[in-house]
């Protein structure tokens, strides 16, 4: 499943199928993070965390390097599936 997903990830990054909350984006302004950061971590990070609690459909935690700094994307698939959605993202304690 792991590989299953990054794979869904990373080709609608490519195919610039994605969209960022207004909340990501807050988030990253504060952790000083930019697009290309966040988008660096979808396609080339790993898949942390899968949340299957949420009736929305599963949420899913790339962690990846920025720098020195691990970065965390929280994210998830539109229920159709044709648009990943950038929930959150913030550097790792």
């Amino acid at each position: 499943m792991t590989d299953d997903v990054l794979t869904r990830i990373r080709r609608a990054v490519r195919e610039k199928r994605y969209q960022m909350t207004d909340h990501a984006l807050e988030e990253a302004d504060a952790d000083d993070l930019t697009l290309d950061d966040i988008l660096k971590v979808l396609l080339t990070g790993d898949l942390d965390s899968v949340y299957t609690d949420d009736p929305r459909g599963p949420r899913y935690v790339v962690r990846g390097d920025v720098g020195e700094a691990e970065v965390d994307v929280v994210c998830r698939f539109r229920s159709d599936g044709t648009l990943l959605i950038v929930i959150t993202v913030y550097v790792v304690d």
